[in-house]
């Protein structure tokens, strides 16, 4: 049986970039997650206090699978995409359990 693998990112949101990366994360992140087999469990966006603005995760059904999809050029597509409206880009792998996770 497969452990459910959660992929957690986090990040800054460039100066000037807020509306693109808005845009970005509600439209061509998720999508491309999904078509991946992933799902969207969280996303947190900080408005006060010393943590990333931004925090995303997407849960895969196991290892292999999340693997897979961060070596593939549809993820390098992907980040390379992303990665201009962030500052301080974060990224993990942890085991998915429930409720909030950092």
């Amino acid at each position: 049986m497969a452990i459910p693998i959660k992929l957690l990112m986090t990040w800054d949101i460039a100066a000037g970039r807020e509306e693109a990366c808005f845009a970005f994360i509600t439209q061509d992140l998720p999508a491309t997650m999904q078509q991946a087999g992933l799902e969207l469990t969280d996303a947190w966006f900080t408005t006060y206090g010393n943590w990333p603005q931004i925090r995303i995760g997407f849960v895969s059904s196991g290892l292999q699978e999340l693997e897979e999809f961060i070596t593939s050029d549809a993820w390098r597509r992907l980040k390379r995409k992303l990665l201009p409206f962030t500052r301080d880009y974060r990224q993990k792998v942890i085991l998915a359990r429930g409720g909030f996770q950092f």
